[in-house]
């Protein structure tokens, strides 16, 4: 009985062990916001109205740079 209780104790230290030092790392791992998500997120909740704004316009400019920039040289 008691080398049961004290296994179980183990694996209950060994479990609070490994947790612990998860739950803190995925607290420490909260990204910047780029103002551009913020402006993105808006213009989404816009809707169909989001071609009438233009900050969403200007928005949807900057975001096209960055995932299609301009070739170099050309």
């Amino acid at each position: 009985m008691t080398l049961a209780r004290t296994a179980l104790a183990l694996i209950a230290l060994a479990v609070t062990g490994c947790t612990v030092p998860l739950r803190e790392a995925r607290d420490q791992a909260t990204p910047s916001r780029d103002p551009l998500d913020a402006r993105l997120e808006r213009c989404s909740a816009l809707g169909t109205k989001n071609t009438e704004d233009a900050d969403c316009q200007s928005a949807f400019a900057e975001a096209r740079k960055r995932i299609l920039p301009l070739p170099q040289g050309k």
